[in-house]
């Protein structure tokens, strides 16, 4: 399984560094996407090392955070919640005109910036 777990966190690791890319380029909705895969990914990883399995097909990061059996405050609930809502509405092309003009560099950094401190809180929980 360390094997599984390793893949998980390098593309989380790229997902995270994507995310600052679409920053630096302007493209702030794909800075909310990509940190929604960074923290997928990091989840799966843990999903895997608590349980000795493979990770479910699944985007719903609240979901991960409860397989994974970590305790998880009501900030980080939320902010989970709230992340998970641009994986799922990136999808759609009639969407993203729509989402997009709600997103501006402000928001994307917020996001980006809570993305990183949750990383790095779920990493030291890889350990």
């Amino acid at each position: 399984m360390e094997k599984d777990i390793e893949y998980w966190i390098n593309l989380s690791r790229y997902d995270i560094k994507t995310a600052d890319a679409m920053y630096k380029s302007k493209r702030y909705l794909y800075v909310l996407f990509t940190s929604q895969q960074a923290i997928e990914k990091m989840l799966k990883a843990l999903v895997t090392k608590n349980t000795n399995q493979f990770p479910p097909k699944t985007h719903d990061l609240l979901r991960l955070a409860d397989l994974s059996k970590i305790d998880i405050d009501e900030p980080r609930k939320e902010f989970l919640a709230r992340l998970s809502y641009y994986y799922i509405e990136t999808r759609y092309p009639e969407e993203i005109m729509r989402i997009s003009k709600d997103i501006n560099k402000k928001t994307a950094c917020e996001y980006l910036d809570n993305s990183k401190a949750i990383l790095r809180w779920l990493k030291l929980k890889l350990k």
